[in-house]
């Protein structure tokens, strides 16, 4: 029986449509073969269901198509976000390279510059043994003591013209500090000049503070001192400024000053 079944399918399946619609719209139809007439309802029925899930496959690709171009566009932007991506690195790979290039041109420069520095190190070096030698030699006109220079001035000045004459030789009138370097002053005074002058100005004075006597390079206090018995006296009250005698005994005074005589100055 279900052979029969089967083959009437297959006959069924290879009966032309049209043939189909005349037979089951027969009105004898299922009078003449009621077996055939009932399969053949079947497989109409079984058609429209066919063509039922047909549609419905139809809509669910129609829907996968709409969804598949959907995630396409999603990919499709994803994969244009990766390609900027991918060539902003291609900048940054390349702004590195620039970066690099940059880092090389500076430590280039550095080594120069501590060439350089070393250059100017060097030359700095060269120009205080110049200096030096240049200091460790008077110029003419001044003697030379302890790694200071000396001159001896006998035209007569007030004080206050004699400190200003220093000056304009870069020098001050002279600070004594040590016995050896009064000593050496006395014995450094012409013998001309003690027969002429009496006392030649030093840098003491105390026309700051009456009494308080001292030196006009620095304002500094006098240490080593070597004043004459009663010296100083502010003799009628009017000896401010500081001098050496030159009677060869190297002592000091305090005398007017606007009075005028020699003059050392020293730098």
């Amino acid at each position: 029986m279900k052979a029969l079944i089967l083959l009437l399918i297959l006959f069924a399946s290879c009966v032309p449509s049209e043939e189909l619609k005349r037979f089951v719209g027969s009105s004898d139809a299922g009078k003449t073969d009621p077996i055939l007439w009932m399969i053949i309802n079947q497989l109409q029925a079984f058609q429209t269901k066919l063509t039922n899930l047909e549609h419905k496959v139809e809509t669910k690709m129609n829907k996968l198509d709409d969804k598949l171009e959907t995630k396409m566009n999603k990919l499709s932007e994803k994969d244009d976000k990766l390609t900027k991506r991918i060539t902003d690195i291609e900048k940054n790979i390349s702004s590195t390279k620039q970066y690099d290039k940059l880092g090389k041109q500076l430590s280039d420069f550095e080594t120069k510059l501590i060439a350089n520095s070393k250059k100017i190190t060097d030359l700095k070096n060269d120009i205080n043994i110049i200096k030096k030698g240049i200091k460790d030699k008077c110029t003419p006109g001044w003697k030379r003591f302890n790694n200071h220079c000396y001159m001896f001035r006998y035209d007569r000045l007030t004080w206050k013209q004699a400190k200003h004459e220093c000056e304009n030789y870069k020098a001050y009138l002279v600070k004594i500090e040590t016995s050896t370097e009064n000593r050496w002053i006395s014995h450094e005074i012409t013998v001309s000049a003690r027969s002429s002058h009496d006392q030649i100005w030093t840098g003491l004075n105390d026309l700051s503070r009456e009494g308080h006597f001292t030196w006009v390079l620095d304002h500094s206090s006098v240490g080593f001192s070597n004043w004459n018995t009663g010296e100083p006296d502010d003799g009628s009250r009017g000896e401010d400024c500081g001098s050496i005698h030159t009677n060869g005994r190297s002592t000091w005074n305090d005398a007017p000053c606007a009075y005028k005589t020699g003059y050392i100055c020293e730098k």
